[in-house]
């Protein structure tokens, strides 16, 4: 395995390996088909999931919802990050 530094955390990492193999193998994969099948593939992953979800924590239930807002500037990642650092 290699290690590796985040570069937004500034966190080491390490690689592991069976997922570097995985990644590999969806390439391969991907290399194989032909282009209409790829098209496919990537339009199939590519939908949003469902991102609500309720989640117990110690015997507390909470529903998570999620929307967005396709007009705002910043992408979910910044926005995680925002809040995630945000001092209280």
């Amino acid at each position: 395995m290699n290690s590796y530094i985040d570069k937004t955390t500034k966190e080491d990492f390490i690689e592991d390996t069976a997922i570097r193999e995985a990644i590999d193998n969806i390439y391969d994969m991907l290399a194989d088909l032909p282009k209409n099948k790829r098209l496919a593939f990537f339009e199939q992953i590519s939908k949003p999931k469902d991102l609500d979800f309720i989640k117990e924590i110690d015997g507390i239930y909470y529903a998570v919802r999620s929307h967005f807002d396709r007009e705002q500037r910043e992408d979910m990642i910044s926005k995680v990050n925002r809040i995630l650092t945000k001092e209280v």
